[in-house]
């Protein structure tokens, strides 16, 4: 372990033995369905004061508001990890972010960007495949969609970043605990069944995009590159949802029912985020950041100087009681000073 521990391996971090996975993932199931369901009753019990009631048994209220409530449902994924990483695992909630135990948020702000380019380019090239551009224009009052609009920048990045920390984070670290692979392709096949088995090139291209971003998390040391990717491509997809009324039509259609033309659009878009994504650190000569061990980091605060980076979280716990070792190259495009490569 010289190297350090890369991302998916943070949850040795904790408590971890052979049965740890499947307790921690049975926790957090269990938890994530009572939040999901505690959160429908709120939403019941408010659609029906305000006479919202449904006459549709599998609905709630309006089909936009079943579409806010399972964005909202999602959304609880993020306090439900972070939490079962801290309580079952034992080990600190921080490390589900990043292997700098905090989100890095200007190395979210520059994904960011590069993810908006890339889900520009991948809309661009549905409509002009399937001449959609009748779509995507505004056919429903132009106040009210500047309303849902306003929802969905607060909602669609919550909900993305749910999954991101349920797929990318918690399960590539649980998993990822035994072996890397196992924690990818675990990762890859959980994210794809949470769209449903849709069409086999659907499913495919689902699966294959799953295991690129699981890949570029762990290149990058965190979940900002996967979140960014998601919330980047969903929100674009949801407003232009939102301009033809989409969102008020009871739709239960995934990305795993795209066509095979849509679903080799939107694999080109993965591999040209990745690509930009590996250029940009090939550009900052960045090297896998990694946890580093305790005993390469004694007495060392590589970064507490760091003008961009301030004072460094303080050390964990580990199970024996020692402190855990601060970790080496916090800032994803930090030039100077990496830990060596694998």
């Amino acid at each position: 372990m010289d190297g350090g521990l890369t991302y998916e391996r943070l949850a040795r971090l904790g408590v971890h033995r052979w049965w740890m996975p499947p307790v921690g993932l049975a926790a957090a199931v269990s938890v994530a369905a009572v939040t999901a369901c505690g959160l429908a009753g709120i939403a019941l019990l408010a659609a029906h004061a305000v006479g919202l009631d449904s006459a549709d048994d599998e609905s709630i209220g309006t089909p936009l508001l079943d579409n806010m409530l399972g964005l909202a449902a999602l959304a609880l994924l993020i306090p439900v990890t972070l939490g079962v990483a801290r309580v079952v695992q034992r080990r600190p909630a921080g490390t589900l972010h990043s292997v700098a135990v905090r989100f890095r948020w200007p190395w979210f702000a520059a994904c960011l960007g590069l993810a908006f380019v890339t889900a520009f380019l991948v809309m661009a090239a549905l409509v002009l495949l399937y001449d959609g551009a009748a779509d995507v224009r505004v056919t429903i009052d132009p106040w009210r969609f500047i309303g849902i609009v306003v929802v969905l920048v607060v909602l669609v990045p919550l909900q993305a970043a749910g999954e991101e920390y349920a797929t990318r984070g918690f399960l590539l670290q649980t998993f990822g605990a035994y072996h890397r692979w196992v924690g990818i392709l675990g990762s890859a096949l959980a994210f794809t069944l949470m769209h449903g088995i849709g069409t086999w090139s659907g499913f495919l291209a689902l699966f294959v995009g799953a295991t690129i971003w699981a890949l570029l998390v762990i290149r990058t040391g965190g979940l900002e590159v996967s979140v960014a990717a998601h919330a980047a491509m969903n929100l674009l997809a949801f407003i232009a949802s939102a301009a033809s009324g989409g969102l008020d039509v009871a739709d239960d259609t995934t990305a795993a029912d795209a066509p095979i033309g849509a679903t080799l659009i939107m694999l080109g878009g993965d591999i040209t985020y990745a690509a930009g994504v590996l250029l940009v650190l090939r550009l900052a000569s960045h090297r896998r950041p990694r946890w580093a061990p305790a005993d390469r980091t004694v007495g060392q605060q590589p970064d507490a100087g760091h003008p961009s980076l301030g004072t460094p979280p303080a050390s964990p716990r580990t199970r024996d009681g020692s402190h855990a070792a601060l970790p080496v190259d916090p800032d994803v495009l930090r030039v100077a000073g990496s830990p060596p490569a694998d």
